[in-house]
């Protein structure tokens, strides 16, 4: 008959405990700071954009700029206002997490749901940007095809439209600059907390 299995609970030195709570303030704090930064950013693309329409009297009649005739640009709105909504709940639950010492950032499972949605939120943000920026270069520069005027240079007539939306777009690509470097902090969590199983 083989001898019972003991299983003896794994014991953290007083080195490894402050080591994890540094880790985890580390994690808290910049992903407090990070999320407050994705919604500022965001926030501001779309009230720049809903606030850029112009009508402009021109020789050639009335041109008129306006966010929503553009699919690019509605999409653009959209994205934007999502990940805006989702960046303060994740502020709020990021500063209850630096108050409690715990959080999403702290468990295996809420770490990865949080790098999921993270890198869901970040493509958005970045195929609306990266829409929003195509159609404001062809406002810009219009479009020539096969030798025939084909896209007029918008800009030329709506000036401050077309300042306003690539203000907005500006904004937008910092907020998924600063969303991917919440994608990476989630990521770092994850490492941190499989090497502490270990």
């Amino acid at each position: 008959m083989s001898d019972p299995v003991v299983v003896v609970p794994r014991k953290y030195s007083d080195g490894d405990f402050h080591r994890h709570h540094r880790h985890h303030s580390f994690h808290s704090c910049t992903n407090f700071l990070l999320r407050v930064l994705t919604a500022a950013s965001t926030a501001a693309a779309v009230i720049v954009m809903l606030i850029s329409t112009q009508t402009s009297d021109t020789v050639y009649g009335y041109f008129r700029g306006r966010w929503r005739d553009y699919p690019a640009y509605r999409w653009f709105v959209i994205a934007n206002a999502m990940v805006f909504v989702y960046s303060v709940i994740a502020a709020i639950v990021a500063c209850i997490s630096v108050i409690a010492r715990r959080g999403p950032l702290s468990y295996s499972p809420s770490a990865w749901l949080t790098l999921l949605v993270d890198f869901l939120a970040a493509s958005a943000l970045m195929s609306a940007a990266s829409a929003g920026l195509a159609v404001a270069l062809i406002a810009r520069n219009g479009e020539d095809l096969q030798q025939v005027h084909y896209w007029p240079k918008l800009c030329n007539y709506v000036t401050r439209f077309c300042d306003y939306t690539q203000g907005a777009i500006i904004a937008s690509f910092g907020g998924f600059a600063f969303l991917f470097l919440s994608t990476l902090l989630a990521a770092s969590a994850l490492h941190h907390l499989a090497h502490r199983r270990h």
